[in-house]
């Protein structure tokens, strides 16, 4: 999650834009997947431009009609975000080129297993290395280690024998004394 100007709580997981405007209160809009990617896109890039061809390649799949769809996002995004202030910019036009996010932005803790949702959901080399060895540790103790050997069906429990002893007890040392 991240935090836009100060104002604005962006959420790309559940595609949400949630204003932490005091006057008009924590107001939440749900955004449409591409749209959002758009926003991620630039967000991630920023402060480079981000070629239109890059957008429409990465959301629309170069799609025939993107071009449209992508004024459409920025559009959109411009109006949920209240970026009207052509002086003070949230998304900046680049003409002929595309578009750049300028706005000061933060990352916001998303609760304490954000941080393990967040390295689950990249792929970095150190965890395919780690995955690697789990799945080789496994396949160890799948594969290698031996089995425990199985008990046949039909085994019966035989008690073992009795240690032998060199005292002798005679039975009438167990009686009671008024039997004898």
């Amino acid at each position: 999650m991240i935090k836009i100007n100060d104002q604005f709580k962006v959420n790309f997981e559940t595609n949400e834009i949630m204003s932490t405007n005091l006057e008009s209160g924590n107001q939440v809009t749900k955004v449409e997947p591409r749209i959002m990617k758009v926003l991620e896109i630039l967000v991630k890039n920023s402060p480079s431009v981000v070629l239109r061809e890059k957008l429409i390649e990465e959301v629309w799949d170069n799609y025939g009609g993107a071009d449209d769809a992508l004024n459409q996002a920025i559009s959109h995004l411009r109006k949920i975000l209240n970026d009207q202030d052509k002086d003070n910019r949230i998304i900046e036009t680049v003409v002929k080129k595309g578009y750049r996010f300028v706005a000061t932005s933060s990352i916001v803790s998303s609760g304490s297993a954000g941080w393990l949702k967040n390295l689950l959901k990249h792929k970095t080399g150190i965890q395919i290395g780690l995955m690697i060895a789990l799945a080789t540790a496994l396949a160890y103790q799948v594969i290698v280690t031996p089995k425990t050997s199985e008990e046949p069906a039909n085994f019966v429990p035989v008690a073992p024998p009795a240690p032998e002893s060199t005292d002798t007890i005679d039975a009438s040392d167990l009686l009671a004394p008024e039997a004898k």
